[in-house]
């Protein structure tokens, strides 16, 4: 078995109570001049994104323009276009056109519970006419999930010990440091 000696931090460690509280000033002070320079990012990616929205304005109120009006010219003359291939696609030459059906989708409108015993009360009406098969059709449409509560087993932590595969571990130590006057709060785990 070989020893070897543990590699010495290559970081300043201050050897009194007077050198750390000198240290924690410097760390709030070098904190602040990170958020300083934060910020000046911040403000000039800002200013860089707004010219760059001005500058594209104009090209964007082109581009919906042009594409309203090969819309309507594609919508009129959509028979001449495509003929009677069956297809959907035409190709212009310089670009194509096409025609694509959006899938469909499910709105909600009023109380998700509210539909739910809807659905339920069409399953029980199906099963009343001895229809099982409309009342199973109807109680697909109900997506029952179950999960796991971890903040009640954190709650009672003693009984969610007993249950294999369930580990309730410590949230750990955190040392922080906090300089007087930084709004910033730095912390090490």
């Amino acid at each position: 078995m070989v020893k070897r000696k543990a590699a010495a931090a290559n970081v300043r460690v201050p050897q009194t109570k007077e050198e750390a509280a000198e240290m924690i000033a410097e760390y709030g002070a070098t904190i602040r001049e990170i958020s300083v320079i934060e910020l000046a990012m911040l403000e000039s990616l800002a200013k860089i994104k707004k010219q760059a929205e001005l500058d594209a304005e104009p090209h964007s109120k082109k581009a919906v323009e042009l594409f309203k009006g090969l819309q309507i010219y594609c919508e009129a003359n959509r028979q001449v276009l495509l003929g009677n291939s069956g297809l959907k696609t035409a190709d212009l030459g310089t670009g194509k056109v096409s025609w694509r059906h959006k899938p469909a989708k499910v709105s909600l409108s009023g109380d998700v519970e509210v539909i739910v015993e809807r659905i339920y009360a069409k399953a029980q009406a199906a099963l009343n006419r001895d229809d099982a098969v409309a009342a199973l059709s109807y109680k697909a449409f109900i997506r029952v999930s179950s999960t796991v509560d971890k903040e009640n087993m954190l709650k009672n932590a003693d009984l969610a010990r007993t249950i294999d595969g369930v580990t309730i571990g410590s949230g750990g130590e955190q040392f922080e440091i906090e300089p007087f006057g930084a709004e910033i709060s730095e912390a090490a785990e």
